[in-house]
């Protein structure tokens, strides 16, 4: 997926940006974006899905990532939950000088910063443990919120809770026409996704013919079209067994597919498990 360029301002007074949204605030970033900056996601409560690079999944009770430069990304605005705070802080990789990762003392933050191009996300412990330290910099001044910012860094760095999702910004080579073309596949998507899509019809609403879509979705995003909608799909069927209103079926059917038993066989390729376990799994982690 070939994301579009997001330029962002350093908050006034202070060498990297900070916002905090709110329940009734909107986060207005592009929704499929890069920017030469890190960032630092921090999402208080609630749940949804999570696409960076490649790779489309879910997340529950919140989320705490950590982007590398020119990882493409959407948004994870998450403001439909009561009581919920999201944090963004964004740093270019010489906001404390082109020498400063260099010096022994930050050789942890370094070896964190080089994880972080694949994209990370930091487990329920250390979200927990953050959690105070990250809403309280929008508190903060200067000196005193350099300082405890750095104090977050070196904290993700040393903790061993963290998985890679994968992401991989090496061979980004981006033109304009693809940044819109993709964007408007990527927005029909998540509009349609429910309904039956073909390839044909993706294809008349970015104007082109369906074999030279094809060529440039697989060139773009390294997946064919199908895959992709596959992967959105049961992302978002994820997100419906999470909630825990629907039946299993219902699921399948709202999500698109027109078959219980290729919803079954998708999920289990993507997933690694049937949906089913999963439902189970997951239930068994609320009653506990």
């Amino acid at each position: 997926m070939k994301p579009l360029y997001e330029k962002i301002d350093k908050s006034f007074g202070s060498s990297f940006t900070l916002r905090t949204y709110h329940t009734d605030h909107i986060c207005n970033m592009p929704f499929w974006h890069i920017h030469p900056e890190y960032e630092l996601v921090y999402i208080r409560n609630g749940q949804g899905k999570r696409h960076v690079g490649n790779t489309i999944s879910t997340y529950t009770d919140g989320d705490l990532i950590l982007l590398g430069p020119n990882v493409p990304h959407s948004s994870l605005s998450n403001n439909m939950y009561p009581d919920n705070t999201e944090v963004v802080i964004q740093f270019r990789e010489n906001f404390a000088g082109m020498d400063f990762w260099n010096i022994p003392e930050m050789a942890q933050v370094n070896r964190l910063f080089n994880r972080s191009r694949q994209g990370i996300s930091f487990g329920v412990d250390v979200r927990h443990q953050l959690a105070d330290d990250i809403t309280g910099l929008q508190h903060l001044k200067g000196f005193h919120r350099l300082m405890a910012f750095l104090e977050i860094l070196q904290a993700l760095a040393v903790t061993k809770d963290y998985t890679l999702l994968g992401a991989d910004s090496s061979s980004l080579l981006i033109k304009e026409v693809d940044y819109n073309r993709i964007n408007k596949v990527y927005a029909y998507v998540e509009d349609h996704f429910g309904d039956e899509i073909v390839p044909s019809e993706i294809a008349r609403h970015v104007n082109m013919t369906l074999p030279a879509f094809c060529r440039f979705f697989k060139r773009t995003t390294e997946k064919t079209f199908t895959t992709f909608l596959n992967e959105f799909r049961i992302s978002y069927a994820c997100q419906l067994i999470m909630e825990g209103s629907l039946s299993l079926a219902e699921i399948s059917y709202h999500c698109g597919f027109q078959s219980v038993s290729y919803f079954n066989r998708q999920f289990k390729k993507i997933v690694g498990t049937n949906p089913t376990v999963y439902k189970l799994g997951f239930e068994k982690v609320i009653t506990h």
